[in-house]
């Protein structure tokens, strides 16, 4: 008679928890896995750098597996954020900027932002009409970038037109080329030396205008580097802010309550996946690896960031030391599975390890993603699976120690010379 099937599921589950389980608890299983890791930080302290040579590590170097949930599974909000409007500058000149900020102030937002920049002056009755509108309106936040001044000093540069009569925030992400992408921002950056010196960032000092419990609770993250959770995109395909064109906002065709009470920015937009104008790399973007074409535009990535800050809606991220401990016990069970095959079937060692390895990878990356889109928690599986794929090879480096330390020393080890 058969067996019935839960009966033979349940048996099969047996025999696999037998495999991982048996060699578990041994000296050689505990000692293994500690091989692993020191061969991480071996490799990981070689001077050498070959990254220009290594086409694998250039396509992997910006990449993190939660990319995949922006880009392929999604975690997009499918509605429009009415709190915020962007309003596409296009390429006005400084006497034109004065005209819009106006004509946007005529509407009655809640609080307005300029992103751009102004890095020197220009001719004097624009720069004297620009300066003029910034005094007039109050509720504008101008956009700098954080940069230190010769004396070491924190400051906000890159705007002539910033002095103590504005609102400022910074613009800049903290990446290292403009090829990353933007995954992380800080909300405000203080002085290394003064820590009563702190600029907010673009987003913080609109956030403060618009909603003052929302910008307390960001201003307990002063100076932290902060994970930017994107839920909404601008492009060819989707619009989840509204965007108000220069010209029906000149044309007063435009309806009142598009602004009013509102967050509006003000910067250079554009759809068009071919122009890469003031655009940057985000999660978001369709190619989630070797990414070649930057997918958002600037103005937008702060405006996500704001939608985050508003809804509370935050990524917690796992410490490294949790990190390093989820990578030390998954190398443990995957390398009680190994040596398990390696000496009850080493025939069949090479198939086990390699089925085991994928399954694993695809379970973990999974895991991961579900974590992160269920409780907002990121946690970074990379160590884990680079235990994964060393620990096979690692064996045999171990067998190697292990036999010669027996017949050396009489070193108890499962593994005996020539055993398969």
């Amino acid at each position: 008679m058969k067996k019935q099937l839960h009966k033979r599921i349940g048996s099969g589950a047996k025999r696999i928890g037998h495999k991982v389980t048996k060699y578990l608890l041994e000296r050689d299983t505990l000692f293994a896995t500690l091989w692993v890791f020191i061969f991480i930080i071996l490799l990981g302290s070689i001077p050498l750098n070959l990254g220009s040579m290594n086409p694998i590590k250039l396509g992997m170097k910006d990449f993190d597996f939660n990319d995949l949930y922006y880009s392929k599974v999604s975690g997009r909000i499918d509605s429009i954020d009415k709190r915020i409007v962007i309003v596409n500058i296009g390429m006005a000149n400084r006497e034109e900027i004065a005209m819009i900020i106006d004509k946007v102030a005529s509407y009655k937002p809640k609080v307005m932002g300029l992103d751009v920049l102004f890095n020197e002056p220009r001719e004097e009755k624009e720069d004297s009409v620009l300066r003029d509108c910034f005094r007039r309106n109050k509720n504008l936040v101008l956009a700098v970038k954080y940069q230190t001044n010769k004396q070491d000093k924190l400051i906000g540069g890159n705007n002539v037109f910033a002095d103590s009569s504005t609102k400022v925030g910074f613009v800049n992400f903290p990446y290292d080329t403009d090829y990353e992408s933007i995954r992380y921002y800080f909300p405000f950056k203080a002085d290394d030396h003064d820590k009563h010196v702190v600029i907010p960032s673009f987003t913080s000092a609109l956030v403060k205008e618009y909603d003052q419990a929302a910008y307390e609770k960001i201003l307990k993250k002063s100076n932290q580097k902060t994970i930017i959770n994107y839920t909404r995109e601008l492009s060819h395909k989707k619009s989840d802010y509204q965007v108000i064109e220069l010209d029906k906002l000149m044309n007063d065709e435009v309806y009142p309550g598009a602004i009013e009470g509102k967050i509006a920015l003000l910067a250079y937009v554009n759809t068009n996946p071919n122009d890469v104008e003031d655009k940057k790399f985000t999660p978001m973007n369709e190619r989630y690896y070797g990414k070649t074409v930057p997918d958002m535009n600037g103005i937008v990535v702060h405006a996500n960031i704001i939608s985050m800050v508003l809804d509370r809606n935050y990524i917690k991220k796992i410490p490294s030391w949790g990190n390093i401990l989820l990578a030390i016990v998954i190398c443990w069970l995957h390398m009680s599975f190994f040596i398990h095959y390696y000496l009850e079937s080493h025939i069949w060692f090479h198939l086990a390890a390699k089925i085991a390895q994928v399954a694993s990878a695809i379970f973990f990356v999974w895991l991961g993603m579900e974590i992160y889109r269920r409780y907002g928690l990121k946690v970074d599986m990379k160590m884990s699976l680079v235990t994964i794929i060393l620990a096979v090879d690692v064996i045999y480096f171990y067998e190697a120690w292990a036999v010669w330390m027996h017949k050396k020393f009489h070193y108890h080890t499962v593994f005996k010379p020539h055993h398969h």
